[in-house]
């Protein structure tokens, strides 16, 4: 198990790595037509690069100074003593210093606290759960009701998902003759990890009242995996379509098939409840029950496989492009593993060689859309995009040029709602871009605001 929690650590880490050119963030995160969009909509491979621009420059990672400079997120001081972690008076905040580590190419203004559990007269986290014959309450030290529904990230396995692999932290593109391209990449992600009361329990939370011969519990939901992929792709423009009122409109179209070797791979789901008496009573001295299963593969112990199939279209027509990606349109998945499952009243769990697969038609989706419109001072670019894999996402955003400068702005919701502010200069051999983000806290769910920049240069 040791091993699986380094390689969860790697994933976490790895996280930070998708992050989005602070171009993107700008506009809430909007993913713009172009190649760089190719890994949604395989169509994009054939398309012109730089139509709508492109993000250009190294993020500089400023979310370094949050970990060093602020004294909640520092760890160096912390972790010189395990006698600083359980000390009352340390500024330290492990769910601070976990939201900035995840975000290093931001600085956080106000990254996610765990001191709204906290109680100033001792120091210490208190959530306080009550329950009587009468009902069940959750709440902190001021007897405030706490929202249960707690994640970071989506949770997504094989039974849900087709466990699409995560977007590669690096991909290496490589062209080959008669529209066809190759990429190798590396992927660390997917990773998931939700709290959540079960129907019953919600039900009690609501109503503050108890059933009778009736189970209550909490339902903790897992997902990560890594692993190398190759993809194979053909991506071509067909002959113009005329369209009547619209003129002549540009096609392209693009499939691509990937697969991947596995490496490690996490899925679980584990509840822990307790279970009321003929009366709608709980005994205080009555153990917990466990139910639930966790599969869970490492190198060494387990690997997996699979392939896929995307497939995208786009169009461009009197100056506005819109794309339609579908990736997995028909896929196959298999790991090899460890099973573990919890029945009863003990925590300790079962293990045995276990397996996931899965092969169909379960597809993410992703629409985007964009369009030049004409200014008499300077352009104005708008765009926006819609989609869906395991839930549903979007933005809109536009970027205004002027010169040399860009100011940018978008809305968008993606596990909360999010927006951006950003502004960029173009100068001779360089660019700088600066942008405002917003995202959701883990944890405490508190919208969490972070500055971003890049630095390019042009030789």
């Amino acid at each position: 198990m040791n091993r699986l929690i380094g390689v969860m650590v790697f994933v976490l880490i790895c996280g930070s790595a998708l992050s989005q050119g602070v171009r993107s963030l700008g506009m809430a995160g909007l993913v713009l037509p172009g190649p760089e969009a190719a890994y949604l909509n395989p169509a994009y491979a054939a398309y012109p690069a730089g139509q709508y621009g492109r993000d250009q420059g190294f993020r500089l990672p400023v979310g370094l100074l949050g970990l060093l400079l602020r004294p909640e997120s520092s760890p160096l001081p912390a972790f010189s003593g395990l006698s600083n972690l359980t000390n009352e008076n340390s500024p330290f905040d492990l769910l601070t210093f976990y939201d900035q580590f995840t975000y290093l190419n931001e600085f956080l203004i106000n990254p996610a606290s765990s001191k709204a559990f906290i109680n100033p007269n001792t120091g210490y986290p208190e959530i306080q759960i009550e329950v009587n014959a009468t009902g069940i309450k959750i709440t902190d030290y001021q007897g405030n009701p706490i929202p249960l529904d707690l994640g970071l990230g989506n949770t997504s396995g094989v039974a849900s998902t087709k466990a699409l692999t995560p977007a590669p932290l690096f991909r290496i593109p490589v062209s080959l003759e008669n529209n066809l391209y190759l990429d190798l990449g590396l992927y660390a992600g997917g990773f998931g990890l939700g709290l959540s009361p079960n129907d019953n329990l919600r039900q009690a939370l609501r109503n503050n009242q108890l059933q009778s011969n009736t189970e209550y519990a909490l339902i903790l939901d897992t997902s990560a995996q890594a692993g190398i992929s190759v993809g194979f792709g053909y991506a071509t423009r067909l002959p113009d379509l005329p369209i009547p009122d619209l003129g002549s409109a540009r096609l392209y179209v693009g499939t691509r098939g990937e697969a991947f070797y596995g490496l490690a791979y996490l899925e679980g789901n584990l509840s822990i409840g307790v279970q009321t008496d003929a009366q709608g009573r709980i005994d205080p001295n009555q153990p917990p029950v466990y139910r639930g299963t966790a599969f869970y593969t490492i190198p060494g112990s387990g690997s997996g496989f699979g392939v896929r199939a995307d497939l995208g279209v786009v169009m461009e027509v009197q100056g506005t492009t819109v794309g339609l990606g579908i990736r997995n349109a028909l896929g196959y998945t298999h790991w090899t593993g460890t099973e573990l499952q919890w029945s009863g009243s003990s925590m300790n769990p079962t293990s045995a060689p276990g397996e996931r697969s899965s092969i169909g038609f379960v597809p993410a989706f992703f629409l985007n859309a964009a369009t030049q419109v004409p200014l008499e001072t300077g352009s104005l670019m708008v765009g926006g995009d819609l989609g869906y894999e395991g839930s549903l996402y979007g933005r809109v955003g536009g970027e205004y040029s002027l010169g040399p400068t860009r100011l940018r702005a978008g809305l968008g919701f993606d596990n909360g709602f999010r927006f951006g502010l950003g502004a960029g200069f173009v100068g001779p051999g360089f660019s700088l871009d600066t942008a405002l983000t917003t995202h959701r806290a883990p944890i405490v769910g508190n919208t969490v605001f972070g500055i971003a920049l890049s630095l390019g240069f042009n030789f």
